[in-house]
């Protein structure tokens, strides 16, 4: 499921919008008929994460403005109507000429719709603070990186590099996909949206947004010191100021745009994936494998260490599948139950937590450091078990 920003005008249907109860933010004014403890959620995180934007971006001018329109549905049935099905395939949009951003629950799963409103939250903000112009790749490519933020329960953590992003990024650079960086870079929004008729073709033009932009924004020098940073913000007040932004872009980094590439590219071929990311995507794949055996059997564990051996004697394996890029998890289980520098989780460092908000016990992550990890099961609207990643700071 895409997001989207959407450049076309149109207007939206009050009718999906009737029901809905409204959640008064000090940014926000949040439309929504999702129940009340995941609404207040989503209102206390949109908040934080326009603070991370206004914190990240304080040089635009972004202390006063209105409350803006938020839309969250239960189901997609209803935000179709809502967006008039002009949209089908999109997890949430922001609508310009309405200056109105929505987005839907239902098989989205609470972690992908968190997702979805940091990044479509992000084309709202940038609309008025930064400019209604800013080129596709740059918004689509900063969306993505907020996209990303890991929220601790305190603040976001937003230099996030998840392994699915760099599954992608990987593949198509062997199989030659990315687009030449000149004809990216000056890409326009009909361009773009003609090219997301092929969802493959959208997917990788997006990773390669954002991973332009993680390149500009989080690439450092041998003493850890950003290189392009400076250089990319210059780039964004230009545009803010009225400028042209393939203009603005040659000021700033000239006009070499195969040597760009090709910097670009060594900067890719070394990246690595962050700690966070890594084990929100171990903590996924046990929570899944959970999920898996539960649906299939009556098995219960009495501890992590039975579900361990559990998986070991069945010889479980993932496979997960995004377009034409698929991955499996690790053949080796255990690997799952160790931490990032491969030392056995054991004890309080991986368990089961029984709750009475989830269907199963979660399962509680804590790796050393600040940060703890916790998978909560729930029934979706099917009826199906699925789950969500929390991550909180000690």
């Amino acid at each position: 499921m895409i997001a989207l920003l959407i450049s076309i005008c149109f207007t939206t249907r009050a009718d999906a919008a009737a029901s809905l109860v409204s959640y008064d933010t000090r940014h926000y004014k949040l439309y929504t008929d999702v129940d009340a403890d995941l609404a207040r959620d989503l209102a206390f995180r949109l908040d934080a994460m326009y603070d991370e934007y206004s914190r990240r971006l304080s040089a635009f001018g972004t202390s006063s403005v209105d409350r803006l329109d938020v839309y969250v549905f239960n189901k997609r049935a209803d935000y179709n109507e809502f967006i008039q099905e002009r949209l089908p395939n999109t997890g949430g949009v922001f609508i310009p000429s309405r200056n109105v951003l929505c987005a839907y629950l239902e098989d989205q799963g609470r972690d992908a719709l968190r997702r979805t409103l940091q990044h479509e939250a992000f084309h709202q903000f940038a609309h008025w603070a930064i400019s209604p112009n800013v080129p596709v790749w740059i918004n689509e490519g900063i969306a993505q990186v907020f996209e990303e933020g890991i929220w601790t329960g305190r603040s976001f953590i937003v230099d996030q590099l998840p392994p699915r992003r760099l599954r992608q990024l990987q593949a198509d650079l062997a199989s030659g996909k990315l687009a030449d960086f000149e004809t990216f870079i000056n890409t326009d929004h009909r361009s773009w949206a003609k090219m997301m008729h092929d969802r493959e073709r959208g997917a990788t033009q997006y990773n390669q947004a954002w991973a332009m932009v993680y390149f500009l924004v989080f690439a450092v020098d041998s003493n850890d010191k950003p290189l392009y940073r400076e250089r990319f913000f210059k780039m964004l007040r230009i545009m803010h100021d009225g400028g042209d932004a393939q203009v603005a872009f040659e000021s700033c980094f000239g006009t070499n745009y195969a040597g760009f590439e090709r910097r670009f590219k060594e900067f890719a071929n070394q990246l690595s994936v962050s700690r966070e990311s890594k084990y929100v995507e171990q903590l996924e794949v046990l929570s899944d494998l959970l999920v898996e055996i539960s649906s299939e059997e009556s098995e219960s564990f009495r501890d992590i260490r039975s579900f361990r051996q559990h998986l070991v004697d069945g010889g479980y394996r993932l496979t997960y599948t995004r377009g034409e890029l698929k991955w499996q998890s690790d053949p080796d289980i255990t690997t799952y139950f160790k931490d990032i520098d491969g030392r056995d989780l054991t004890g309080t460092s991986l368990n089961f937590v029984s709750s009475n908000r989830s269907v199963l016990p979660d399962i509680v992550l804590r790796p050393g450091g600040a940060l703890e990890y916790r998978a909560r099961f729930y029934f979706d609207f099917e009826g199906k078990m699925t789950r969500e990643i929390l991550i909180r700071g000690s």
